[in-house]
């Protein structure tokens, strides 16, 4: 049987959460009813998942949050994974590719610290894609990449590392399957509070969901909506160039297009293919992308695609490219600075 991880993401740099001429806050630290949000997600995580995880960015972190953990007798409940820093992953990614490549073959669920609202039960409702990602969806379409299900055999090249990619949907954008939960849909049936996806507020005092976490078998969760598409032959077989042209070209044709993309980008990068080759490939891959979320009715991903055709390639920046991606920010009702 599959061990199912919870993984609490905890090495941000909790940018939102600090004032100025004050001490830099650590936001999985702040108080919750009396105890560090730390301590309130590991006891829930415990309850329902085989193994609970902490991804932090350093050792010194590690042993902080150790320290807090053994004052509350939990630290032998919980094990840690310290970013691969000789990974060229940067950002979130760098954690959520750092763990994935450990605990290769198990399911995990990722959670970031700074949720005290969300009913834990919540993320066990959700289904499991062996090959794929789980994931909430509003009714704006805004996700959240770092509240993801990621099955044990989830698509992710080795050679991808080697692009400093950063942002965290790009293994989501690459899977095979995806199965998205709609969040507004759940609120509403089960009469939960709206903020139950939110992120914690560092001014006002936190309160914990109360609910008791065996609740589950209560919940009542609508089935998911499911996104797939053929990934035959995720590798090449070989470096040869002019298999590689027909090997992004065939990923195209199956709706792998932001794989195709990377991959058009590791082989520039590794002087297989020529610029020209490489931005025809390159261009019509993000385009083929876009329309491909567009026509699933995944905003967010969408808005991606587009944001980086033309910031890989500025000279296609248009008029209606800027006005999509406007219309885009509204739907998903964003701030412009969450998106970049």
């Amino acid at each position: 049987m599959l061990k199912n991880v919870l993984v609490i993401l905890a090495g941000g740099l909790s940018r939102r959460y600090q004032k100025q001429n004050t001490e830099w806050q650590d936001k999985i630290l702040l108080s919750v009813e009396d105890e560090p949000l730390l301590v309130n997600l590991v006891k829930k995580g415990n309850f329902l998942y085989d193994e609970t995880v902490l991804s932090v960015n350093s050792a010194v972190r590690k042993e902080e949050y150790k320290t807090i953990l053994q004052n509350y007798t939990l630290m032998n409940q919980i094990d840690f994974i310290i970013d691969d820093q000789s990974s060229s992953f940067e950002g979130v990614l760098l954690g959520i590719g750092s763990t994935l490549r450990l605990l290769r073959g198990k399911t995990v669920q990722f959670l970031p610290s700074d949720r005290p609202f969300l009913m834990i039960s919540l993320l066990k409702s959700m289904k499991i894609c062996d090959n794929g990602v789980s994931f909430f969806q509003s009714e704006t379409g805004m996700i959240e990449p770092l509240l993801a299900l990621y099955g044990p055999n989830i698509y992710f090249p080795k050679q991808f590392e080697e692009l400093s990619l950063a942002r965290a949907d790009v293994l989501m954008r690459t899977a095979p399957m995806l199965k998205l939960y709609d969040s507004t849909a759940i609120i509403e049936i089960n009469n939960l509070p709206t903020r139950t996806f939110d992120n914690a507020n560092s001014q006002t005092e936190l309160r914990a969901n109360t609910r008791d976490i065996q609740e589950l078998e209560k919940l009542d969760v609508l089935p998911p909506k499911t996104i797939t598409r053929s990934l035959e032959n995720a590798e090449p077989e070989s470096f040869d160039e002019f298999y590689l042209y027909d090997f992004i070209e065939k990923l195209n044709d199956t709706n792998n297009n932001y794989a195709a993309f990377l991959w058009a980008s590791y082989f520039r990068k590794s002087s297989l293919l020529t610029e020209k080759e490489y931005k025809g490939l390159a261009k019509k891959s993000l385009k083929s992308e876009h329309l491909f979320w567009k026509d699933n009715n995944v905003p967010f991903f969408a808005l991606h695609a587009l944001q980086d055709l033309i910031y890989h390639f500025p000279e296609l920046t248009q008029n209606s490219i800027i006005k999509e991606i406007k219309g885009l920010k509204t739907q998903l009702k964003i701030n412009p600075r969450t998106i970049n």
